[in-house]
């Protein structure tokens, strides 16, 4: 039975987790990121303790990879950590670029001459409709897949993990 659930969503940052350790255990949590590692240990008690984890990331997620050493039997098991403060941020972000290149392509369509702007750190003189088109798509698609992240679905292909198969036949060609 793991001690951590699956997916930890961080209401704070730095956020406490409290921990129960069954007696005669150990619990070794290490960050994947960082290599950093944390034990927590009850060897020596005959009951359940309470301690508490502090989760500190500066990213929208982290993997923790942890070890569950109990009476010599050793077991392990993941935790995804999820602030979802840093995917709100960074959906906002990109929502306001989409919008700026919005605006860009409808003075260009209408033939509105634009001869500089500046988005995100890159400035654009008199992007042709293709280069804008393009652009906009980049950041709609990594938009749809953090929107698809902060809701919990499936990123690749629709919730479908193979997108295509490769069969490879044998060579039925003779040597001559």
């Amino acid at each position: 039975m793991a001690l951590l659930s699956e997916k930890i969503y961080m209401v704070s940052n730095p956020y406490d987790l409290p921990v129960t350790l069954p007696a005669r255990t150990i619990l070794v949590v290490s960050f994947t990121s960082s290599g950093q590692s944390t034990s927590f240990d009850n060897l020596q008690s005959d009951t359940s303790r309470g301690f508490t984890l502090t989760l500190a990331i500066d990213t929208a997620g982290e993997t923790l990879f942890c070890t569950q050493i109990t009476n010599d039997s050793v077991s392990t098991f993941t935790s995804e950590v999820i602030n979802p403060v840093m995917h709100t941020n960074e959906y906002a972000k990109l929502k306001g670029m989409i919008d700026e290149i919005d605006q860009v392509i409808a003075v260009k369509i209408s033939g509105g001459a634009n001869y500089s702007i500046t988005i995100n750190n890159k400035t654009l003189v008199s992007e042709s409709l293709n280069s804008l088109e393009s652009m906009r798509a980049r950041y709609v698609k990594r938009a749809n897949t953090l929107w698809a992240k902060m809701n919990g679905v499936n990123v690749s292909g629709n919730g479908k993990p193979i997108k295509s198969i490769t069969v490879f036949k044998p060579n039925t060609w003779s040597t001559r």
